[in-house]
């Protein structure tokens, strides 16, 4: 008789209705909102946007002064500085005039600013806002007398040519705005979402398992269960716990920026790709079959649950490393690191996915990943149903590499 269902009914309910579970799903997502809703309180009436803090900034009609020490600027265009900067003979009569409210500070172009291009700001308190368009406009004048005071050629240098990008095979090519953040931190954050959610419900495999045989029930399982009905009935419910996870954080994240008003603003042409969207949980389940599959082996094996911790990391390395390597996976997706990444299994989650985040994967490469993640699934999976058949024999024995992949692989 097929006890697979039993045991996945025990499983969840046991885990859902634990109260540190509970607690985890709850308070993960209700801190942070209670945090930005008692920031808005407190801020309430006294938020001011960007540009109202810039024009509060730059509302000042005080200019500033130029001490130019080697008498680089011989004039000042007013189509280039707009009253916005004047010139003064000395640091001390700048410092008087400062002193006395007639300037808002001074710059001082050093004597040698041709060789080091030194200049120092002084005024009475820094304002971060107003320091930057000040700082563009001198240094417009400058570069316009560096450029012999030659109107003409000053405006070509500040418009220089544009060049219009044309990929020689639109079909595969990498056509993403290259000028723009969401460029990169949107592949980036899917690839840390997925990654983040297979871990989680990976170590809650581990969890469960290392306490099940800390508190010598697996034995008692083992005695009446086939191995590999009680191996799937706990993979099952806690694949079922992670997405109920996955979907309240990501639910709460998203209700909570549409109360408070709060949205991404994602260019149109850097929107998640569809295909991107309806595969986030197919390739999630698939790799925390794999990674809780080992990880419920490595508890089958270990003695306790402080040396399933330990070793973890030694199961977690190829994860690891295809975030550490997500950086160039984003920069050149279509080469082969990223080939790799996303075709190999123990990688293929978070690399894959990352990649059809940017969009233009072949097809047969996706249909490639899968069958490859499908096929690795379904050997780890049996072969993990070994450890859970010998794990009375290999009690109290330390963790060891080899004999973890060879009872994987051979029983």
């Amino acid at each position: 008789m097929n006890k697979t269902a039993k045991v996945f009914k025990y499983e969840f309910i046991t885990l859902v209705s634990r109260r540190s579970f509970l607690l985890m799903l709850i308070l993960v997502p209700l801190i942070p909102t209670l945090l930005l809703g008692g920031l808005r309180l407190l801020n309430r009436g006294e938020d001011k946007s960007l540009q109202e803090i810039f024009a509060q900034e730059m509302s000042n009609p005080l200019p500033y002064g130029v001490v130019d020490l080697g008498g680089l600027i011989k004039s000042y265009p007013d189509w280039i500085v707009n009253g916005e900067l004047v010139p003064v003979a000395d640091e001390t009569s700048a410092r008087e005039q400062t002193a006395a409210g007639k300037l808002e500070g001074f710059y001082v172009i050093s004597a040698d600013y041709l060789e080091s291009g030194k200049i120092l700001l002084v005024k009475p308190q820094v304002s971060l806002v107003t320091e930057v368009a000040q700082s563009r406009t001198l240094s417009n004048l400058i570069n316009y007398h560096l450029l012999g005071s030659d109107q003409a050629l000053y405006l070509k240098y500040s418009n220089p040519a544009t060049v219009v990008y044309e990929p020689l095979n639109v079909a595969i090519a990498d056509t993403r705005d290259t000028n723009n953040m969401y460029s990169y931190f949107l592949p980036y954050g899917v690839a840390m979402f997925l990654y983040m959610f297979i871990l989680i419900t990976a170590s809650l495999m581990l969890n469960a398992v290392t306490k099940d045989k800390e508190n010598r029930v697996m034995e008692i399982l083992v005695s009446s269960v086939k191995p590999i009905q009680l191996f799937t009935g706990k993979i099952a419910a806690l694949g079922l716990v992670g997405l109920l996870q996955m979907v309240v954080w990501f639910g709460t994240a998203v209700l909570v920026m549409r109360l408070n008003g709060t949205t991404l603003n994602i260019p149109a042409n850097l929107q998640i790709p569809g295909l991107a969207i309806a595969m986030v949980v197919p390739y999630f389940v698939l790799g925390f079959l794999i990674y809780g599959s080992l990880m419920a082996g490595l508890g089958a094996l270990v003695p306790n649950l402080k040396e399933a911790n330990q070793s973890s990391f030694v199961i977690l390395m190829p994860m690891i490393f295809t975030i550490m390597a997500n950086a160039q996976l984003i920069e050149n997706p279509e080469g082969g690191i990223a080939l790799f990444l996303s075709l190999f299994p123990l990688t293929s989650s978070v690399g894959m996915m990352t990649r059809l985040t940017i969009g233009n994967v072949p097809p047969w490469q996706l249909a490639l990943s899968l069958a490859i993640l499908l096929g690795t699934v379904v050997i780890i999976v049996r072969g993990v149903a070994n450890l859970f058949h010998a794990q009375t024999l290999l009690t109290g024995q330390k963790f060891k590499f080899g004999t973890f992949v060879r009872t994987i692989l051979r029983g």
